[in-house]
């Protein structure tokens, strides 16, 4: 399929059918060559972290609402204008191309748009939101959370492609040494000892010790959550509910080889993974469960540490899944809070008195937040990160032992 007509159609799966784009462009990128799934990729992913003042642009030179296909259309072809060293010219001819594949009728409207779009300069009056390339309903509530100044900074950060990020579980200065002298830009990350960051799409598999689990892949702000956790009995049971795909498991179990890791899952089909990942990285003393974090097959006061990364909205991580950002809404935060604060209820439960426990979501709202934690009856040390250049976005918060 031609790489145009794939965006399209994946852009057209994820804002209007509701599917997540890592699904959606391998639905459509399947068939393609290596250099075709990049262009996919950053074409997608492009116009999701800059929609709406792409949409902001195109839409200034149209006399009727275009339909779902055309949209999508203008979308990849104001992107390419604006941030692809593309000639104007082969944008519009390969996306005028592209669309008329689907919808022939919406060709020379596309065509149309397009030719105004690359003979004016972007528009310099744009809301809030559309400047921040948040959905309003978003800006609105950070604006009001952490101030409009906040909001701006983390949405500079929040437009930009994120460094890869590892957790190293080998010597952190000799691996960069090595990594050095292959020529790769790698740098010591800041928020935890073993944190490394790499440009932007490095190749994981190229890199020392991949085959020998040496590090596995887990942005710094989460691995301080992993960091944070503090049994007081080192060699006891420690829980580490929904696992998949391990990151965070890994690093448990590392940090701590005499205990009994409980990996809990709940989804089958992230088992496998989970499980391959934990046997690369040399995970010997983890237990993968398949059982539900609302029901632990646990008694309760029966384990000595609890790691809860909770599902989430993922508005902390919109850098990586700009996504996210279309497939919730205030009422899915709402939803989302409502299952944290079970999950929570019932991580509680199985705790021992004097037990350690890290909540974490990889998202900001207040409401998955500490908005979560107040109704649990323990008290939190709490540590909220904003989105910036060297991190996701990310909470996680301590329960004081005590307020058991």
């Amino acid at each position: 399929m031609q790489v145009r007509k794939a965006a399209i159609e994946s852009l057209a799966d994820i804002l209007v059918r509701q599917r997540k784009a890592e699904q959606a462009m391998e639905r459509y990128g399947a068939r393609m060559d290596a250099r075709g799934r990049g262009l996919l990729h950053e074409l997608v992913y492009g116009v999701l972290r800059r929609f709406y003042s792409l949409e902001a642009d195109y839409s200034r030179f149209c006399r009727s609402k275009p339909d779902d296909t055309a949209r999508m259309a203008l979308l990849i072809g104001t992107y390419q204008l604006r941030y692809m060293r593309v000639p104007a010219h082969a944008a519009l001819s390969e996306t005028v191309a592209a669309v008329m594949q689907s919808n022939p009728k919406a060709g020379g409207f596309v065509n149309a748009v397009l030719r105004r779009v690359s003979e004016h300069e972007p528009p310099q009056k744009l809301k809030p939101n559309q400047r921040a390339e948040l959905p309003r309903w978003i800006y609105a509530g950070w604006r009001d959370a952490f101030g409009a100044e906040q909001v701006t900074a983390s949405s500079e950060a929040l437009k930009t492609v994120p460094q890869l990020s590892l957790a190293l579980f080998t010597d952190r200065d000799k691996w960069l040494e090595q990594v050095a002298g292959m020529g790769i830009d790698a740098v010591a990350g800041e928020l935890t000892p073993c944190a490394v960051l790499l440009p932007a799409g490095t190749d994981v598999t190229t890199l020392p010790g991949y085959e020998e689990g040496a590090f596995t892949v887990i942005d710094q702000a989460a691995q301080a959550a992993v960091m944070a956790l503090e049994p007081v009995c080192r060699n006891g049971v420690i829980l580490d509910i929904c696992a998949a795909p391990g990151g965070k498991t890994a690093m448990l179990s590392h940090r701590f080889p005499e205990a009994t890791i409980l990996a809990i899952e709940l989804n089958a089909r992230r088992i496998p993974r989970l499980n391959e990942n934990l046997q690369r990285l040399g995970c010997s003393n983890v237990q993968v469960i398949q059982a539900d974090g609302l029901n632990l097959p646990l008694p309760s006061l029966s384990v000595d540490a609890l790691l809860l990364d909770a599902p989430c909205s993922a508005s902390g991580i919109l850098r990586r899944h700009p996504d996210a950002k279309f497939l919730h809404d205030e009422q899915a935060v709402e939803t989302l809070a409502a299952l944290q604060r079970r999950l929570l209820s019932e991580s509680l439960r199985v705790l021992k008195p004097d037990a350690a426990m890290v909540y974490a979501v990889c998202s900001i709202h207040p409401q998955e937040n500490e908005q979560v934690l107040a109704e649990s009856g323990a008290l939190w040390d709490m540590q909220r990160r904003f989105p910036d250049i060297a991190c996701d976005g990310f909470f996680h918060a301590v329960r004081c032992r005590d307020g058991a």
